[in-house]
């Protein structure tokens, strides 16, 4: 056997150079993507105009892309220093740019691989202010994909030079207008990156998405309606003349100015709101101020920002009232569905992906499937939330620099900015023309046959025939009117069957975990019973007390949700509404207990021949709602009531009350209409089912009232029937 070689030393890792192709080709997630990581290099170096150049034919190992800007420039020692180091300590170490102190917005040092995910080569020309060489570094991608070369074998050719292109009369010069009067200083600094031989074809779709990138890049003047880009940072896009539409100075087109709404405001670090809301058509503003709360007391832990949302309705009329001559319904609607979303600006500058078309970041598609009528969609806003790193700290992009790190800070910036919608999409609902409620006249009311039957015994009273068909025909309506009454009672339990679902995984899984364990415990009991039989026997006892027990708890929490079940039920027997109570509030349990809430039962006893599961649904819904609220007040002031008083012998009430923020006076004609919510993600239906059950079932009503136990919310609930 060969004697083992034994030793030590130190090896050092060598990176293959593959590795740098992967910063452009995975981390640079879409061609426009890499534009605009270069256009935001240029805004590091201070560059005021950036010209973005396509040169034909643009196909695939063919064309040319110019990006070139008038910043101030690179010497040799910066490109081979700084430049050619990935994930550079540079901008670590300053974090504002030299000239203008604009807070700069590459940190992890890989932008300028953007390129390898455009071309296959890259030549960058560039001249710092006040030197007279012009500096010139070719880079050959394809040197990158070689397997077998690591990264220190990689040649970069570079050369310095008289200036021969950022220089007076040079290329550099067509940043501006040839009648602009320009300074000799002004001309001798810049960069000029040149990337031949294109990775993508280009086409019409890609600079469509690449003008609504690139329109959306710098933030908007907070507060101004022309929505003009700031004046000390430009972008130029120069087309072939095939794609001249797109080709011209980036700004967002002129409906962008012609919203139906507008909310406009900021947030502070403690959650205190001053907003306005403008309904341009009706000409009204109007101001609002407040607090939104975290809950638990506790501070939100992102930190100030400034909000400005655009609201387009989409449907022909309202568009066509903003359209003017320029533009069609259709023409509205296809920039909405393109250019629509919310984007986030740091330091002046937009944050990736957030607005990018089919990026949900607040889940606004999803509250809109939830509430169709009232929620607001991603295609409907064109919106910008305004940051900065210095009040955001917490607020860190990923990274690949396209967006920003999960965790609580986000999560806070992100239920902020729903609660500013909710608040939005609620009085947006107010101003919208409302119809009849079918509540108010019965959802079944006009479906029966008496008119036709009426007018046939009228018009014809001798066709005994036809009359027969009429009443055969009206018998066997009601009969499908009575089977669509008992679907949608079965629906609308399916409307507090989610949370009871997770009511039930959640106190199911651990009893049952514990079954689980010690029936396994018990079965190597019994197989050791014969070693030591007295012993074994008194375990085994313990054991299957163990499993009784939890059997107990998996029967009781049966039996809590067994009202909710589709199952038809018999009729209804004689029992206490107290106990129907209080079994709603046992589905809750663990919520009542995690909010902290103390709770006053009636311990009175009122027999009534109700159906358990439709009180307890309305029980249930209210509950659910004051638990929310509750939160929202200090841990000391969280109470519930609930009292019921026999008024007459054929009317019952049940008076439903919390300690919570209660609920603002513009709203409380609204809390019963289908998908209505102030909840940021509520679904707005429990309230609407609740005062549903009450007038269909028990022919009574359900109201919120001023005056009450407790200085929060408070229902009264009047049964007339069953009681």
């Amino acid at each position: 056997m060969a004697d083992i070689e034994k030793g030590s030393g130190v090896s050092k890792l060598r990176p293959r150079a593959r590795l740098l192709r992967t910063f452009g080709d995975e981390l640079i997630s879409s061609e426009t993507v890499a534009v605009i990581e270069l256009v935001k290099n240029a805004y590091d170096a201070d560059a005021t105009r950036v010209w973005v150049y396509f040169h034909e034919p643009l196909e695939i190992g063919k064309g040319m892309i110019e990006v070139i800007d008038n910043g101030h420039g690179m010497d040799l020692e910066t490109i081979r220093t700084t430049w050619m180091e990935p994930a550079t300590l540079m901008r670590k170490r300053s974090r504002f740019s030299e000239k203008f102190s604009r807070r700069v917005l590459g940190e992890k040092g890989i932008g300028r691989f953007a390129s390898s995910r455009l071309a296959e080569k890259l030549e960058v020309i560039t001249r710092r202010s006040g030197t007279d060489s012009e500096t010139r570094v070719t880079f050959d991608w394809n040197q990158f994909d070689d397997e077998e070369k690591f990264l220190d074998q990689i040649e970069v050719m570079w050369e310095q030079s008289k200036p021969k292109e950022i220089y007076p009369g040079g290329v550099i010069e067509g940043l501006w207008d040839k009648s602009k009067k320009l300074d000799k200083n002004e001309l001798d600094y810049g960069t000029i990156l040149r990337m031949r031989g294109l990775k993508t074809a280009w086409g019409k779709p890609q600079f469509e998405s690449l003008q609504n990138g690139l329109s959306r890049l710098i933030s908007p003047s907070f507060g101004e309606l022309d929505y003009t880009l700031k004046e000390d940072f430009q972008i130029f896009l120069k087309l072939p003349e095939a794609f001249q539409e797109y080709s011209e100075t980036i700004k967002p087109p002129e409906i962008v100015k012609r919203p139906h709404y507008i909310l406009r405001g900021e947030v502070d670090a403690k959650g205190n709101y001053n907003l306005s809301l403008q309904f341009r058509e009706k000409g009204i503003e109007e101001k609002k101020e407040g607090h939104f709360s975290m809950g638990d007391g506790r501070l939100p832990k992102c930190g100030p920002f400034e909000i400005e949302l655009r609201v387009w309705n989409r449907d022909i009329a309202s568009l066509n009232a903003v359209s003017g001559n320029e533009f069609t319904v259709a023409e509205i609607r296809r920039y909405l569905d393109f250019a629509s979303g919310i984007s986030i600006y740091r330091d002046g500058f937009r944050v990736l992906p957030y607005g990018q078309p089919r990026e949900d970041w607040l889940r606004l598609d999803y509250r809109r499937f939830l509430r169709p009528t009232r929620n607001l969609s991603n295609n409907q806003i064109i919106g910008s939330i305004f940051v900065t790193s210095k009040d955001n700290p917490l607020l860190r992009d990923q990274s690949n620099r396209e967006g920003l790190m999960e965790g609580e800070a986000f999560e806070d910036f992100k239920y902020l900015v729903t609660l500013m919608i909710a608040l939005l999409e609620n009085r947006r609902w107010q101003e919208r023309p409302k119809k009849k409620k079918m509540a108010e006249r019965g959802l079944f009311v006009d479906f029966n046959l008496a008119s036709i039957r009426e007018y046939v015994t009228t018009k014809h009273p001798r066709d005994t025939e036809l009359l027969d068909a009429v009443k055969k025909k009206e018998k066997d309506l009601e009969k499908r009117v009575g089977e669509a009454e008992e679907i949608i009672s079965r629906y609308r339990r399916l409307a507090t069957l989610g949370m009871l679902i997770d009511t039930v995984l959640h106190e199911g899984r651990l009893p049952l975990s514990k079954i689980i364990n010690v029936t396994h415990v018990a079965r190597q009991d019994i197989n050791q019973i014969y070693e030591n039989g007295k012993k074994i026997v008194r375990q085994l006892r313990g054991h299957f007390k163990a499993i009784s027990t939890q059997s107990d708890v998996l029967a009781t929490l049966f039996r809590k949700i067994e009202p909710f079940g589709g199952r038809r039920r018999g009729r209804p027997e004689r029992i206490s509404l107290e106990n129907v109570i209080y079994n709603a509030f046992s589905v809750l349990e663990k919520e009542i207990e995690q909010v902290g809430a103390e709770v006053d039962l009636p311990s009175t006893y009122t027999e009534v021949t109700v159906d358990q599961a439709e009180i307890q649904e309305v029980i249930v819904n209210l509950l659910n709602n004051s638990l929310y609220w509750l939160k929202q007040v200090p841990k000391d002031s969280r109470f519930i009531t609930v009292k019921i008083n026999r008024k007459e012998e054929y009317e019952l009430e049940i008076i439903f009350s919390d300690s919570g923020p209660g609920i603002e006076e513009e709203y409380q004609d609204m809390i019963f209409d289908p998908y209505f919510s102030t909840k940021p993600n509520g679904i707005g239906l429990g309230l609407t089912i609740a005062g549903e059950i009450v007038s269909d079932y028990y022919d009574g009503t359900m109201a919120l009232i001023k005056e009450g136990p407790l200085p929060g919310t408070t229902f009264r609930i009047i049964l007339r029937r069953r009681i």
